[in-house]
């Protein structure tokens, strides 16, 4: 078993420049040619460029947690932050108060959030608060909580809750290799996204998992659009 860094130890290695790079710099860790959480159009193979145009979505490190049954109020407060001091904020304002911050800082972050229907959607550029289980059963005290998080080094980590007890944690790199009888392979396949998609690119299938669980999608016109802003504290 290949051994990994624990989630945010690689962090220090980012610039601190508090800028964002250009869009459509390649990332690390990513294959040329692919967009990063670009979803596939029904019909078209996964991993496949829809808008060679398109620029990437998120940058290296990020943690996206999608949180079911909670107003996005309360997804404020029980990220350590307080409702009644929140803003509206796009990718890039978030990004970069993140960085101004400190990536991976415990005590103060920033976090962009969007509410669609029953979903709350959380964007740490900087930071990856929803990898917590602790805080993973809080979020999905009420419904049902998804999270993932990457890192510069290529190493991805999924996790997935539902009232109060997350039920399952994998690395979507390896899933394709996994036991076919482990209760995190059924539990995709299930949901329509098949073993070949995780193994030609994991982070097209993660976004289209989530897409399948709570309807919500993220693409360019999603980061383009302004959402709600918050600066969070340590956690509750």
């Amino acid at each position: 078993m290949r051994a990994r860094p624990r989630p945010g130890a690689h962090l220090g290695s980012r610039p601190r420049t508090g800028r964002r790079p250009p869009a459509g710099t390649p990332l690390p860790g990513r294959r040329p040619g692919h967009l990063t959480g670009v979803l596939p159009r029904p019909g078209r193979l996964y991993g496949e460029i829809i808008d060679a145009t398109a620029h990437l979505l998120f940058e290296d490190p990020t943690c996206i947690t999608w949180i079911g049954g909670l107003p996005l109020p309360e997804c404020v407060r029980r990220f350590g932050g307080d409702p009644l001091r929140t803003r509206e904020a796009d990718f890039e304002d978030v990004y970069e108060e993140g960085h101004d911050l400190g990536p991976g800082n415990p005590r103060e972050s920033a976090i962009l959030l969007d509410q669609q229907g029953d979903w709350v959607v959380v964007v740490e550029p900087a930071s990856h608060r929803g990898m917590s289980s602790a805080l993973l059963r809080r979020l999905s005290s009420d419904g049902a909580a998804l999270s993932v998080y990457w890192t510069v080094n290529g190493d991805a980590y999924v996790n997935y809750a539902e009232r109060g007890h997350v039920l399952h944690t994998f690395d979507p790199l390896t899933l394709g290799t996994m036991d076919p009888d482990r209760a995190e392979v059924g539990w995709v396949v299930d949901h329509g996204v098949g073993l070949d998609a995780w193994d030609q690119d994991w982070f097209v299938a993660t976004l289209t998992l989530a897409e399948r669980i709570t309807s919500v999608r993220l693409d360019l016109a999603w980061r383009e659009r302004p959402h709600v802003g918050a600066t969070v504290g340590p956690l509750p």
